[in-house]
């Protein structure tokens, strides 16, 4: 029950409190890392979830952050790299088992919850704010998996999220482009856009007489969440969807790679910048993002999408690129990563050296269709 539990039992950096009508709000409280998760967090996270779940009194639960600036930029990527160079390899992969069984939790989760993704929603962030049925965003939203600029890759779901979204999937992940409010809720990453005050809408949303809809929970909040929806201005996602579908085909690995990067010549500046983003960023990132995307098209239960991204996750961090990354973007901030050499620019000459050979044959099969195992 949550009303036995004190606040700091779970965690220093999550607040947890009780509200009228069977409401729980939770809320991320690491504003100097943009609520960052690291393993501590995460487990908290789930002991919270577990806790609601079998509390009776709970209707719904409400997820955000202390602060307007993020909900939540990703998973604590220094730490995790600063486990690797410690050869404390157990650690980081347990980061990653933990972080995605969180996920699977929620995506599999039998009462409602609304995640309120104002700011910044990326990587690890994004990863639980898919995994919810209600998703908010707010005109400062921005949202994205840029995994493409640090050498890891999108995770935490993404190999089915983004798959799921066909083209524009791919070109997301393989450009790490950033996507507006407008955007999110265009492709269904948010599923409402607030322009109300944060204060405001839940005073709704607690204030729901839950008798007057039998037909559930769920349906209650689709009706209020609705009545708040607020349409906002076409986004640069929406402004160039024909380009997109023009240079991400997801036939061959180097046709994608080429129609992108011809990109930085185009007018608009996301475009050109997506071009870059790609230019930039690690080969081997590129690769497997590729792949996974062709593996998510294949249709695969959250449970083994988790199973997979797992293995890979625990040989990415170990890989140069993700040690580089990190240190160019997030520690010394140079912005010039130095990548490992390639053999060529395809799947076989980039993934030559590391093929992330795993245990679900599915994704074997799909290596050996490209001649990289």
């Amino acid at each position: 029950m949550i009303e036995q539990r004190a606040i700091q039992k779970y965690h220093s950096d999550i607040l947890v409190e009780k509200q009228i009508n069977g409401w729980v709000v939770i809320r991320l409280n690491r504003p100097k890392t943009l609520h960052a998760l690291d393993i501590s967090l995460v487990n908290a996270l789930i002991q919270i979830f577990e806790d609601i779940q079998n509390d009776d009194s709970i209707e719904a639960v409400w997820l955000d952050s202390t602060t307007p600036k993020a909900f939540c930029a990703g998973g604590d990527v220094r730490k995790l790299r600063q486990l690797v160079l410690e050869n404390d390899h157990k650690i980081a992969e347990d980061f990653f088992t933990q972080e995605y069984a969180l996920d699977l939790l929620l995506h599999n989760y039998i009462k409602p919850v609304v995640i309120w993704g104002e700011g910044y929603v990326m990587g690890g962030g994004l990863g639980l704010f898919m995994a919810a049925p209600f998703r908010l965003v707010t005109p400062e939203s921005r949202l994205a998996m840029p995994e493409i600029n640090i050498g890891l890759y999108p995770d935490v779901g993404a190999t089915r999220f983004l798959a799921d979204r066909g083209a524009i999937g791919l070109f997301t992940g393989l450009t790490g482009s950033i996507m507006t409010s407008a955007g999110a809720y265009a492709i269904g990453w948010a599923t409402h856009i607030c322009e109300a005050q944060r204060d405001k809408l839940l005073d709704k949303l607690f204030n729901i007489r839950w008798e007057d809809y039998p037909a559930g929970k769920f349906r209650a909040l689709d009706d209020v969440l609705n009545s708040m929806h607020r349409p906002v201005a076409v986004g640069p996602l929406q402004s160039s969807l024909d380009a997109i579908h023009t240079v991400c085909r997801g036939k061959l690995f180097t046709q994608d790679c080429d129609a992108i990067l011809g990109l930085s010549e185009a007018r608009s500046d996301w475009l050109r910048q997506a071009g870059e983003n790609l230019q930039k960023g690690s080969p081997v990132t590129v690769a497997i993002t590729w792949l996974l995307w062709k593996w998510g098209k294949e249709g695969h239960s959250w449970t083994e999408v988790f199973a997979l991204e797992k293995q890979i996750s625990a040989w990415k961090i170990k890989h140069p690129d993700f040690i580089e990354g990190v240190r160019a973007r997030l520690i010394d901030k140079d912005l010039n990563p130095q990548w490992q050499s390639i053999q060529a620019y395809t799947l076989k000459g980039i993934l030559s050296d590391y093929p992330p050979v795993t245990t679900i044959e599915s994704w074997n099969n799909l290596l050996k269709q490209y001649d990289i195992i």
